[in-house]
């Protein structure tokens, strides 16, 4: 009886997550030079082999999470004048799917339109 319970339990949590739409953002390509086309990382770092995509400035892309190494609670305990290089030299990375090309990518080349309407 009880993994029945437990079983109906699973099941129905898993279709409550499914009806909630749940998926990864979009993102838009927001890339220094409009004629530019976005590079992806294969790892979170600068020297890491790129990949070629097609996406271009204004392209939407799909988020698949970012990441940083470091925490703002660290960030916000240095001091103020050292602040900005330590943010700069600990970028937040996100990985990215352009069409079925995986890859990470610098957040600075993204923007999320939806946030940027929020806070407007």
């Amino acid at each position: 009886m009880k993994k029945i319970i437990v079983i109906i339990l699973v099941i129905s949590i898993g279709v409550v997550a499914g009806d909630e739409g749940i998926l990864p953002s979009k993102l838009t390509v927001d890339l220094p030079k409009k004629c530019q086309m976005l590079m992806l990382h294969e790892k979170p770092d600068i020297k890491s082999k790129k990949k070629f995509t097609s996406a271009s400035y204004g392209d939407k892309i799909e988020n698949m999470g970012c990441i940083r190494e470091v925490t703002q609670k660290e960030i916000d305990a240095i001091p103020k004048e050292k602040r900005d290089y330590f943010s700069f030299s600990h970028p937040v990375w996100c990985h990215v799917a352009v069409g079925d090309k995986k890859g990470w990518v610098l957040q600075k080349y993204l923007k999320n339109e939806f946030l940027d309407e929020e806070m407007d």
